[in-house]
């Protein structure tokens, strides 16, 4: 498993950037953190719904301290810059995973969730997931958008008028 784990992944976005995605590790939470000052308040509150400044350690761990299977969190760098952060929390059998991805402010707009959303879906796939799902704050139309158009369907999400559940089956 190391050896996977150090490989990682090129991705090119449909606007020709080219992204290095590998797994994250509990030595890159330096980087999380610097990632995630470089994201949006707004972007930060859709991400984690709930809206702060600053990543605890908690949520830092959750993105560093995984086990590569059930949950995994990859690093996006282009020309050897952090750019994005993509998790993929499976449930306990394997069949359902949530989905979440972070951009830089400043690299928004050029394929790169389009891209990394396309490989955790793989991922998925390849585990044998047979749903991937995303809780979207209603007022993230970028992220909904994104995700209708490649095949993920929304719902409401019972008592929670602020979020919508978008899934995609296998």
């Amino acid at each position: 498993m190391a050896a996977e784990l150090a490989e990682g992944t090129t991705l090119t976005t449909r606007s020709g950037v080219a992204l290095d995605v590998r797994p994250a590790t509990p030595e890159d939470d330096a980087a999380l953190r610097g990632l995630f000052e470089t994201v949006s308040s707004d972007d930060r509150r859709f991400r984690f719904l709930t809206a702060s400044d600053r990543l605890s350690d908690a949520q830092i761990a959750a993105m560093t301290e995984v086990d590569h299977r059930q949950n995994d969190s990859f690093l996006a760098y282009a020309e050897g810059e952090l750019v994005a952060s993509a998790v993929l929390a499976c449930d306990p059998g394997m069949e359902v995973a949530e989905v979440a991805i972070s951009i830089r402010s400043d690299r928004k707009a050029q394929g790169i969730g389009w891209s990394l959303l396309e490989y955790l879906s793989g991922e998925a796939a390849r585990r044998g997931v047979k749903r991937v799902m995303s809780i979207e704050s209603r007022e993230n139309h970028q992220a909904i958008s994104l995700e209708r158009e490649m095949g993920f369907m929304a719902r409401p999400i019972e008592g929670d008028p602020t979020s919508v559940l978008l899934e995609r089956r296998f």
